[in-house]
């Protein structure tokens, strides 16, 4: 099949897109032109379009699947921001009885649901759970162990530079969170500036289960109040209805092909079967030719037998 162009997808662009509007029918700043091609490049393949009417509904198809995924961003996004509120912190710390006086001061991860954070929380507590340890049981075998005994402590003090790791020991990196010199005072200097520096992180990794139940439970009221919007459902519904529509007259344009090709190939089944009939009466001629020789052979027999 020739491929065709789709018009919609050869004039948009992210210079000419319209600035708003989510149900657009041309594509949107940061949109993908280039997605929107192969989307209905797919949706041709899987229908098995053959036809400029097909790919006209593939082409809608697609637009329709793009305006349902805008509809998903923008609540999302809309989601997002009623996290970032200052009163959405507020019911937060109200919720989990910490003081609401700091709610400015919580981290934004806290909110807009970074895993990357809240794994580094993670190491960050356990670091302290091993530094704990290793104060309660100092020795100087266990500093000298710390990088394979206390794996995340290490993370902590050192990071991932190997150039520092290779120039210091652990020892010596304490300097950095303590003047004194005795060891073990060097290390309970470290746990302290642990706690109040990374006090965040730590209070999250403790309660990790109650504080993403709140969170969870502040995102479900925005999207129960999304769910409300009549604007919103009319538009939803629309959508739904029209992609059904859409999918449903591809199914049909294609059983209606298949017949069709069906139909011509059967045709041709039987123009060869009429074409082998119509040899027929030449091999009948013969063998009628044949019948007739030997008609006359038996004649001949017949008459030479009464001479």
């Amino acid at each position: 099949m020739t491929k065709l162009k789709s018009n919609v997808v050869s004039n948009a662009s992210p210079k000419n897109a319209l600035k708003s509007g989510i149900y657009a029918n041309r594509l949107l700043e940061g949109e993908d032109a280039q997605l929107l091609q192969e989307t209905i490049d797919g949706l041709v393949e899987d229908f098995e379009v053959a036809t400029s009417i097909g790919y006209q509904l593939a082409q809608e198809l697609a637009q329709v699947m793009l305006k349902m995924s805008r509809a998903e961003r923008w609540q999302c996004d809309l989601i997002a921001s009623h996290m970032s509120k200052h009163k959405t912190r507020y019911e937060f710390a109200n919720q989990l009885d910490l003081n609401v006086m700091g709610v400015s001061s919580l981290p934004d991860w806290y909110f807009n649901g970074s895993q990357e954070e809240r794994e580094s929380a993670r190491k960050i507590y356990s670091a302290l759970i091993e530094l704990d340890h290793l104060i309660r049981n100092h020795s100087a075998e266990l500093m000298m162990k710390v990088k394979t005994s206390y794996t995340n402590l290490w993370w902590y003090v050192f990071g991932t530079n190997q150039a520092i790791q290779q120039r210091y020991t652990f020892a010596e990196i304490l300097a950095n969170y303590s003047s004194k010199t005795d060891p073990k005072l060097k290390l309970k200097d470290l746990k302290e500036q642990i706690r109040v520096q990374e006090s965040h992180q730590i209070l999250w990794a403790v309660s990790e289960e109650r504080y993403e139940a709140v969170l969870c439970g502040l995102r479900a009221q925005v999207q129960m109040e999304l769910a409300g919007d009549p604007n919103l459902q009319r538009g939803e519904t629309q959508l739904h209805r029209r992609k059904s529509d859409l999918i449903a007259q591809l199914m049909q344009l294609s059983r209606e092909q298949k017949t069709v090709s069906l139909s011509a190939r059967q045709e041709d089944k039987s123009l060869a079967q009429v074409i082998t009939y119509k040899s027929s009466p030449h091999v009948s001629d013969e063998a009628g030719a044949e019948n007739a020789i030997a008609k006359v052979n038996v004649s001949s027999s017949s008459y030479a037998h009464k001479a």
